[in-house]
């Protein structure tokens, strides 16, 4: 049995950690994500009832996911929606359905701050049985796709058809 609650400022340099731990087992990782969180927790855009960690039964924490803001920027305007970066799993705890724990419950809270859409760039192939799509087939595509066709930059809408009249660029970092 997990539990899954908002992020407090006393459990940063345990998160420090376990993002750090998790990370360091997948082939994507630049080994910053860690540092990145920790930067990510001084912008505007991070939203701290969007920083969630899951915890087991001896209240150590095992995994956290933060959605933060961002624009889609168009001809005419800008959107501001969400990104999904970093999630993490602790290497004893994967392939328990944590991850999809942490997301729909951080999916939830978005939908209810009216939030719509949430985008990342991310492994398609796990990314997808979550519901996620690729951008470009909302016609939205990311500053460097300059194919337009980028697979790993995907997103997934909290309420259907919410991207069907919005097309623009986005930069996720």
């Amino acid at each position: 049995m997990i539990k899954i609650r908002q992020e407090v400022p006393c459990d940063y340099a345990e998160v420090y950690e376990l993002v750090k731990k998790s990370f360091a087992t997948s082939s994507y990782s630049d080994g910053t994500e860690q540092d990145y969180l920790n930067e990510l927790r001084k912008k505007d855009t991070f939203i701290q009832e969007l920083s969630l960690v899951s915890e087991n039964d001896e209240g150590k924490l095992i995994g956290q996911i933060v959605l933060y803001k961002m624009k889609i920027v168009s001809a005419e305007k800008e959107f501001v929606e969400l990104v999904l970066s970093p999630i993490c799993v602790h290497p004893d705890y994967f392939r328990r359905g944590i991850a999809r724990a942490l997301m729909e419950k951080a999916f939830e809270i978005a939908k209810n701050m009216d939030f719509k859409a949430v985008f990342l760039c991310g492994d398609p192939s796990f990314y997808r049985k979550i519901g996620f799509k690729p951008t470009f087939e909302y016609n939205i595509f990311h500053i460097d796709d300059k194919l337009r066709n980028a697979e790993y930059c995907m997103a997934h809408e909290l309420i259907d058809g919410a991207l069907r009249d919005i097309s623009g660029t986005i930069d996720i970092e």
